[in-house]
């Protein structure tokens, strides 16, 4: 299944492609031939090479809202930029989602994330916005301003208990 990402957050850049890849490369999901294929279109997007972000932490998972409960262990994964437009760029292969995990994110007096119903801690908060591609649990939450019912789809064995 197509799944669509953006590349900025409220006009500032998420670098989310960048982040996928150092996620799939650690997980040794994809072979270094691929990064370099995958690169050569990458630098013709934007310019220069994605090898110049190379201090970013990885992107191993993303938060979506999923209704219709499309989203199951074992689609298939096809990431995109500029998803149904002329610009259309799937930016790495296609990867298997290993698992899916229900997030739900409630704002009372101090914002609260609960993954298949255990409450998170701190800890688990800050783990769960840097794999998730942000910079600090703040930011998370900036994003996540609203409460919120949906889906982690991993493509990496990382889980959260």
């Amino acid at each position: 299944m197509t799944l669509p990402f953006s590349t900025q957050i409220e006009g500032k850049p998420n670098y989310f492609i960048e982040k996928i890849w150092r996620g799939l490369l650690n997980s040794r999901k994809s072979p270094i031939y691929m990064y370099s294929i995958y690169n050569n279109k990458y630098a013709e997007i934007f310019g220069e090479s994605w090898g110049s972000k190379i201090g970013l932490l990885p992107k191993i998972h993303t938060i979506r809202q999923d209704k219709s409960n499309r989203w199951k262990e074992g689609d298939k994964i096809h990431f995109v930029i500029n998803n149904r437009t002329a610009n259309q760029f799937e930016f790495a292969p296609v990867i298997q989602c290993v698992r899916i995990q229900k997030i739900e994110i409630i704002h009372k007096h101090i914002p609260m994330v609960k993954i298949d119903g255990q409450e998170q801690s701190f800890y688990e908060l800050q783990r769960l916005a840097s794999n998730d591609g942000f910079d600090s649990v703040e930011e998370f939450f900036k994003y996540f301003k609203e409460d919120f019912n949906g889906k982690i789809i991993h493509w990496t064995s990382a889980i959260y208990l």
